[in-house]
């Protein structure tokens, strides 16, 4: 495997590649990139593969989310103000992957589920 500097070279230029094609917009995807970057560092359990294709899928969710992120974040905000699309690709890349990854862990405990989904915070039917 590259050395870890040669890898984050790479993807910073892959990044910076994919902000030239038209359509695209930068401030998205680079946003994307910053919050994948932040959810991979924090991530210490994974190994590098795993963290590498965390980190595409991660760009792939903040890119796609951004506007309803940028749009909940403006509503959060106390007064009317305009968010970026790059602000909500940070925050939605940076903790979609994490929500995503605690339902499907979950759902596989049926049980705890489906007392959730209840509002049974025992754990027990009544």
């Amino acid at each position: 495997m590259a050395e870890p500097s040669t890898t984050a070279a790479l993807a910073v230029t892959s990044v910076g590649a994919i902000t030239l094609l038209p359509g695209v917009d930068a401030a998205t995807v680079l946003g994307a990139f910053a919050g994948a970057a932040v959810f991979v560092l924090n991530a210490d359990e994974m190994s590098t593969p795993k963290k590498l294709a965390f980190l595409v899928l991660s760009m792939v969710a903040g890119c796609l989310a951004a506007p309803l992120a940028a749009a909940l974040i403006a509503k959060a905000l106390p007064t009317d103000t305009a968010v970026s699309h790059g602000v909500g690709a940070l925050v939605a890349s940076a903790v979609l992957v994490k929500i995503l990854l605690a339902l499907i862990r979950l759902a596989g405990n049926s049980d705890r589920l489906i007392t959730i989904i209840r509002g049974n915070s025992q754990g027990g039917n009544k």
